[in-house]
């Protein structure tokens, strides 16, 4: 997986073998950048796609991520270092908000599982790995308890949006949030019928819709300005 390391208008490539590898300033960092704090964050690299775990709240992609919460980093996504650094997933030449993108994604996700309800699972926010089931006649996506679909995701309003059950698909309508919801890369039309992979933009997470039939399962998930040192390998069975 190729990284891009931009400071001060520079830019370094890491191309990162899998396995687990920490970043931070720390001599032992599997890979280091001069004046970050040890341990900054830890990036789980796969042959497909990289997980990142910071130690402290930190900007991933369009999100504050939490410490310790364990977050699927999407092409084009970037992860800021410091108020000058910041390190950035290299994307296959498209937004990571297009649909052709994030179908490319999900395809080469975990082992789907079989399910009799149709579902939403988020792919990029502060809900991400999370996976909402579509049940009853209509159902509410909001910040508000009494919401089916309960998004922690600030920019989502406390009503956004409401799915209504037809012949084995959805319905979306906008209930009129703040910040309009966009599907598949584009404004999202009030009253849409979701298709079985269609993504739907909210707020600032993204969620992929699927169908009764099945559902994809995807896994939960400073100051320093200087040039990264060589990687290290990463350990056989824990951190690099």
């Amino acid at each position: 997986m190729r990284l891009h390391f931009e400071a001060r208008g520079v830019s370094s490539e890491l191309d990162l073998a899998p396995g687990t590898w920490t970043l931070g300033g720390a001599a032992d960092d599997g890979i280091r950048f001069p004046g970050l704090p040890s341990h900054l964050l830890e990036l789980e690299v796969r042959e497909t796609r990289i997980w990142v775990t910071c130690t402290a709240a930190r900007p991933v992609g369009r999100a504050v991520l939490a410490p310790g919460v364990r977050r699927w980093l999407l092409p084009g996504e970037r992860i800021r270092l410091s108020r000058l650094a910041q390190l950035r997933l290299e994307a296959p030449g498209e937004d990571p908000d297009t649909l052709r993108l994030l179908r490319a994604l999900l395809e080469g996700a975990a082992a789907e599982e079989h399910s009799a309800a149709a579902r939403l699972t988020c792919v990029a926010g502060v809900d991400s790995g999370r996976s909402f089931p579509l049940l009853g006649a209509t159902v509410e996506l909001g910040r508000l308890p009494s919401c089916e679909v309960q998004l922690g995701d600030s920019a989502v309003s406390r009503r956004h949006l409401e799915f209504t059950a037809e012949h084995g698909a959805h319905r979306v309508r906008d209930l009129g949030g703040r910040n309009r919801a966009r599907g598949n890369g584009q404004r999202l039309r009030s009253g849409k019928l979701l298709s079985d992979g269609d993504v739907i933009a909210v707020g600032r997470s993204l969620l992929c819709y699927r169908a009764e039939r099945w559902s994809a399962a995807l896994p939960l998930t400073g100051s320093g300005t200087g040039q990264p040192a060589p990687p290290a390998a990463p350990s056989a069975g824990g951190a690099g």
